[in-house]
């Protein structure tokens, strides 16, 4: 089976953004390994010979199509700084966040659809710190998108939702963690917008390592991908509810729309 030659064209596109971002992370000192971690992705990318299997319907099995395209990272780590927060235990003080992605979709040509951006979209946040009784403590954050046909639960399920803990949690490795007296569930499911791996780690730096995140907005180059990651992600998100409201209003918008999401470049 062949590469279509669109597709393999945005999957270079992708490569390319995300080897600029390994450069600009290494100009702000994020560990080379955690770097690293981007080079299987970019591999993936630029690879023709890899169409990874991907259900197109619910009612279908996964297949390979020449339009598919896909990749996943892990071992993304990084140091962060709890002091300034509201939390608890308070002996933390420094911790250790690994952020993961996994993910695939269907190349179409935005100029002629506005769709759904993936197929599949596992994305999870796991933050480790130790209190000064050498207890290991956990925080776990999941983002998906709802993997249709399956059976369903008696909770609402946005289609891409944010939730604390997920399946995370459930690993047998932190089930053998310290969490103290708080009860953690599944819901509820926060609808939220998907994210790629940039967009998402993005997301990450502006909430838990702020300092490294307005380094790299002084960067023209990283508002460049930002913004290319953003228009792949959140604006058929966004398209898809204005729609919804049978959006055109020639009124004058007063609403800023970085109050409503700081993260738009």
């Amino acid at each position: 089976m062949n590469i279509d030659n669109s597709n393999y064209k945005y999957r270079l596109g992708l490569a390319k953004e995300l080897e600029l971002l390994k450069t600009l992370l290494f100009s702000v000192n994020v560990q080379k390994k955690s770097i690293d971690s981007i080079d299987r992705a970019v591999k993936c990318l630029k690879d023709k010979n890899f169409l990874p299997r991907i259900k197109q319907d619910e009612s279908e099995e996964e297949v390979a199509s020449p339009l598919s395209w896909g990749y996943s990272i892990k071992g993304f780590v990084i140091q962060i700084d709890l002091s300034g927060t509201l939390q608890y235990p308070k002996t933390i003080t420094n911790a250790s966040l690994e952020f993961s992605i996994n993910l695939n979709g269907i190349y179409c040509d935005p100029s002629e659809e506005i769709r759904d951006p993936f197929n599949h979209l596992e994305f999870n946040i796991v933050i480790q710190g130790n209190s000064r009784k050498r207890k290991e403590h956990v925080l776990s954050y999941h983002l998906d998108r709802h993997i249709e046909g399956e059976k369903e639960s008696n909770e609402v399920h946005p289609i891409y939702h944010f939730q604390i803990g997920g399946r995370k949690i459930d690993d047998y490795k932190l089930k053998q963690k310290n969490f103290g007296n708080q009860l953690i569930i599944d819901s509820p499911r926060f609808m939220h917008y998907p994210m790629d791996f940039i967009a998402g780690l993005d997301f990450v730096l502006s909430n838990f390592a702020p300092d490294i995140w307005r380094k790299l907005k002084r960067d023209p180059r990283y508002i460049r991908i930002i913004k290319s990651s953003q228009a792949r992600t959140i604006k058929p998100f966004i398209a898809s509810l204005a729609k919804h409201f049978e959006f055109h209003n020639p009124s004058n918008n007063t609403w800023g729309s970085k109050k409503i999401c700081p993260q738009l470049a």
